[in-house]
């Protein structure tokens, strides 16, 4: 799995290439543990390239989200392919972490 990171008005952008699933999930929370803990600034999880995720990759993103309370930051979802806003929605992650279809909508309601 490819992930990229980058700044952008004060947040980290993290943007993963490919699935989140029994595999890769792993290496998402490796980079996780080793780029964002402990979380200096508000984190969105760019989803545009994110093909799939599996329960696994869920639990990545609830330790993100948990992770991200814990220290008082901000942490949203922006831009996922249909499906996987779906899964969002259906799993009730939606519920528990903003979702935005741009980038620009999750800055903008920080």
């Amino acid at each position: 799995m490819d992930i990229s990171m980058y700044e952008k008005e004060g947040f980290m952008v993290i943007s993963p290439l490919g699935r989140i699933d029994s595999m890769t999930s792993v290496d998402l929370g490796d980079w996780v543990d080793q780029n964002v803990s402990p979380p200096k600034c508000n984190v969105i999880l760019d989803c545009s390239q994110v093909d799939y995720v599996s329960s696994a990759g869920l639990r990545v993103i609830l330790n993100l989200m948990k992770l991200m309370k814990r220290h008082e930051f901000v942490f949203s979802i922006c831009t996922p392919q249909e499906h996987v806003r779906e899964l969002l929605d259906i799993s009730g992650f939606a519920s528990l972490i903003p979702v935005y279809g741009s980038l620009e909508d999750c800055i903008v309601k920080k």
